[in-house]
């Protein structure tokens, strides 16, 4: 039992999860797997990441409990993520499980090598939401980013996505000034071309490839706008959904896409944060730049209740979740961090 939280027999009904701070959390972003086809530099360091052990990790009937739970306590937007999601056999049902619980907005993000064979079934499953990891269009720059993965595959899956006629399709791109800040407008003409969106991310310092990548490659989304602005002219911004992400949207005359842009470090979010997430091994994470989290595990394995359950997230998120991340690059913090365990 994680310490100072006492279970009462029953939430409230409906009960809506908020902070103390004032903002209401109706997304969860759930990672399925720590593991991943792909190394990235920004993400995961050179060697690899640790081992796993799939003993701790959450079973299907346990995601399933969960996303009921979190289902009645409000969230309306689930994002599945990794590691590599695809990667999941089980990930369709879990897809199932959020659109069964009445979750409007359901979502996935993907490096797409699978993506070419899995699209179809995605979109019939019920995703609505799709974000593709694409940090450059060139095979030899993508190669050594994603130190060895193959570019050709990631847009045959694009390219599937669209043809399955998956609602909003969305590209991410890191933001790392070596490999791929002299290749922005390339990429936003790719996305215009497909009429897909397409959001630019500052690199954040989380994990030794993360601190690394923030202290070699930084590259600020102001710097990115002003590239883009001079291929494309002025960007017009967009009023944000208020179910969206962090990003800050705009849009250029007479083009369906989107071009968006996420600053974790030059100018922070956490005022309108609305998320929080669940790794793999049931722990729930408040802040992507913070340490505290609330161990379900133990709840789901033991003798408590889904109210029991569902009392112990609204206080640990009342009271553990933090006004703002500190990003600090740490050595020591930096090593027990890896963002394939946190799930983005």
């Amino acid at each position: 039992m994680p310490q100072g939280l006492v279970l009462v027999a029953e939430p409230a009904q409906e009960a809506a999860l908020t902070d103390q701070f004032g903002r209401r959390v109706s997304y969860l972003r759930i990672s399925v797997t720590e593991h991943c086809n792909f190394r990235c530099s920004y993400c995961s360091p050179e060697e690899g990441t640790p081992f796993f052990v799939r003993k701790d990790h959450l079973q299907a009937e346990e995601y399933d409990r969960l996303i009921r739970i979190f289902s009645g306590l409000g969230v309306r937007h689930i994002r599945f993520t990794g590691g590599e999601p695809l990667l999941h056999p089980q990930i369709l049902s879990f897809v199932g499980f959020a659109r069964r619980h009445g979750v409007g907005k359901i979502s996935i993000s993907t490096n797409g090598v699978l993506l070419g064979r899995r699209a179809d079934a995605l979109k019939q499953m019920g995703v609505n939401n799709l974000n593709v990891s694409l940090d450059s269009l060139d095979p030899e720059v993508f190669a050594r980013v994603t130190r060895g993965g193959d570019v050709r595959r990631v847009l045959e899956g694009i390219d599937a996505a669209i043809r399955a006629k998956i609602p909003r399709i969305k590209l991410n791109v890191v933001l790392l000034r070596q490999d791929n800040g002299d290749s922005l407008p390339a990429l936003l003409e790719y996305a215009i071309q497909r009429g897909v969106d397409i959001r630019f991310i500052e690199a954040m310092p989380l994990g030794e490839a993360g601190a690394d990548a923030r202290e070699t490659q930084f590259f600020s989304a102001a710097e990115a706008q002003q590239v883009i602005e001079r291929h494309f002219g002025p960007l017009q911004p967009v009023v944000r959904p208020a179910d969206n992400g962090p990003a800050r949207l705009y849009q250029l005359p007479a083009v369906r896409s989107q071009v968006g842009f996420i600053t974790p470090i030059s100018s922070d979010f956490c005022a309108t944060c609305n998320r929080v997430r669940l790794t793999a091994t049931g722990r729930l994470v408040y802040c992507l730049g913070q340490d505290g989290g609330l161990e379900l595990l133990p709840l789901l394995r033991g003798a408590a209740s889904d109210g029991q359950i569902a009392e112990a997230i609204i206080q640990g998120i009342w009271r553990d979740k933090p006004e703002h991340h500190h990003f600090v690059n740490d050595p020591n913090r930096s090593a027990r961090v890896f963002m394939m365990r946190l799930g983005g």
